[in-house]
């Protein structure tokens, strides 16, 4: 007999034995048992009261605290038992994050581009930037790169336009650096919009009625960081301690979901704007009056509206249900993947964030959509993963986009 996804154990060696098997049995190649107790392991816990769980998590990869909505963090297997004497009960989701982050370097060094496709592999900041750029060069006609501001560290902020048309919308991705799908998915929707113009009728009218904002990678040292360093790492890189970039916005600033403290990886920074890339997507969405606007993270297989920050109900509260439903059904209908329909709240109130800002202060109708996926491998997701998942995410943009005449 299988043992029960619900593990309660407090011997260590027990533990390991049991997290090699399930591993096997989810597909991950292989376990490090030479420390049981010190491995980072991602656990997903129904709980009501997750104070506990809280307390002895070392990282947190989901933000939803609802009913129904599980909570992700990774905990030392040391901490295993104190959660099961506790009667806490819990699913292993990746058994050794480490691990994980391993094999997919090792993966990332040893891989080649298969038959040409450039989507077939994850690719880090300076590869994204040469893929934009090409962009440009083969199609002038359509799509200008600009650069909208500076890291820290001094690397560009890009941002792609593609069309000229009356409608001024804009997508961004990776906010968070650890959510590198996010960068795959707006690099591959740009893309897409612009090698398939001439072939397919809908992308076409986007483009002609549109002029699309895209900006890859809005967190560019963040992203290396987790390339080079951390693949986990979340935030900015500001000080070494970075800030959540998605908890730097003015509106619901200092609220719930975010921190005070630089140690967290939800800290806000000192004040509202106070990071050069936050300021960056606050300045271009002003300057071009963006009237639609599309926030990927991930994970969860969420499409979220506002508020974030606040329980009031949104004056387009209406309209915002409507149109993302529009989006949750065309997503779906690329490769049958649901994404749920919430706002933002409803999932776990969070101050500060971009999707709140934009609706709230430049007045566009905004979306945040996490992405692929709802659990099992976390942020490593595999790259197989990386086209359906595009796909996903260009029908999101252009359901969005029918919503505005």
């Amino acid at each position: 007999m299988w043992p029960s996804p619900w593990l309660l154990t407090s011997r260590p060696v027990a533990l390991c034995a049991w997290l090699a098997l399930f591993a096997g049995v989810i597909g991950v190649i292989a376990v490090r048992c030479d420390k049981p107790s010190e491995r980072r392991v991602a656990i997903r816990v129904a709980c009501t009261d997750c104070a506990l769980v809280e307390s002895v998590a070392l990282d947190t990869w989901s933000d939803q605290r609802a009913e129904g909505m599980p909570l992700d963090v990774v905990v030392r297997a040391k901490s295993l038992p104190v959660l099961a004497e506790a009667g806490v009960r819990w699913e292993v989701i990746v058994p050794d994050i480490d691990e994980a982050a391993r094999a997919e370097r090792q993966r990332l060094q040893s891989s080649e581009t298969v038959d040409g496709d450039w989507f077939a592999e994850y690719r880090d900041y300076t590869a994204i930037s040469a893929h934009l750029e090409a962009l440009v060069a083969h199609h002038p006609d359509l799509a200008t790169l600009h650069g909208i501001g500076s890291t820290l560290d001094g690397r560009p902020i890009w941002a792609l336009r593609i069309g000229g048309g009356a409608t001024p919308m804009l997508i961004n991705g990776t906010q968070h650096a650890r959510e590198w799908i996010a960068a795959m998915v707006t690099t591959c929707v740009a893309d897409r919009l612009i090698t398939e113009y001439d072939r397919d009728p809908a992308v076409k009218r986007f483009v002609d009625g549109t002029t699309l904002w895209v900006v890859p990678v809005v967190n560019p040292d963040g992203y290396q960081y987790s390339w080079s360093t951390d693949r986990y790492w979340r935030k900015t890189r500001r000080g070494g301690f970075g800030v959540d970039l998605n908890r730097n916005f003015a509106v619901g600033y200092g609220g719930g979901g975010s921190s005070g403290s630089k140690r967290s990886i939800v800290y806000r920074g000192e004040y509202a704007f106070s990071e050069p890339e936050s300021a960056a997507l606050r300045d271009l969405a002003l300057r071009e009056k963006i009237a639609l606007h599309v926030d990927f993270h991930s994970y969860g297989q969420l499409v979220m509206y506002p508020w974030m920050y606040s329980s009031a109900r949104v004056p387009d509260r209406d309209r915002f249900a409507a149109v993302g439903d529009r989006m949750a059904s065309a997503m779906f209908a690329a490769h049958e993947t649901r994404y749920r329909l919430v706002s933002g709240v409803e999932t776990s109130p969070t101050g500060g964030t971009m999707t709140d800002w934009m609706y709230g202060e430049a007045h566009a109708l905004s979306f945040t959509v996490e992405l692929r996926p709802r659990g099992g491998s976390g942020f490593v997701l595999p790259p197989e993963q990386i086209r359906p998942t595009c796909d996903e995410g260009l029908a999101a943009v252009l359901a969005l986009r029918s919503a505005q005449p």
